[in-house]
């Protein structure tokens, strides 16, 4: 009787926990970024030095940061990915790469799937707090890692 007992416990908790999981549109759990940087690549506004937080968003924005700033280059096992981050009035308004991870062909067929989804979670999200795409783990942490490093230059 007792087994029985815990058996359907296990079982309601385990059915909770399954009811209560939030899925992203990535299917994979917000990723840790950290990013160092301190000046910015092009244009700048009051970029200068930043501090590093431990959340990518950042409570003081400067008014009026404006340019791309570089991002640092990522190295993954599967080849360098670095993005530049377009900045508008304080805000991400944009991200480009620069160079993505490039060992293989299946490297390249990851990437071209990849890529467009990462652009459009950092876009929504004006951060790189964004989720690592499935199948592109490496891609996305690199994306993340450099998107944050030049937010940093940007002083965001």
């Amino acid at each position: 009787m007792i087994k029985v007992a815990v058996s359907l416990v296990s079982t309601a908790v385990g059915l909770v926990l399954l009811l209560s999981f939030k899925s992203h549109t990535a299917g994979a759990p917000k990723s840790a970024l950290a990013g160092t940087g301190s000046t910015p690549a092009s244009t700048a506004g009051p970029g200068g030095a930043a501090a590093h937080s431990p959340s990518p968003r950042r409570t003081k924005r400067p008014r009026g940061a404006h340019g791309t700033f570089t991002g640092d280059p990522i190295d993954t096992p599967y080849g360098t990915m670095q993005v530049a981050a377009v900045v508008s009035n304080g805000r991400l308004t944009g991200v480009t790469v620069l160079r993505h991870t490039d060992v293989g062909g299946r490297s390249a067929q990851i990437d071209a799937a990849a890529l467009p989804v990462l652009k459009s979670e950092a876009m929504s999200a004006h951060s790189a707090d964004i989720d690592v795409v499935s199948g592109a783990t490496y891609t996305s942490r690199g994306y993340a890692r450099s998107l944050q490093s030049a937010l940093d230059k940007a002083g965001i």
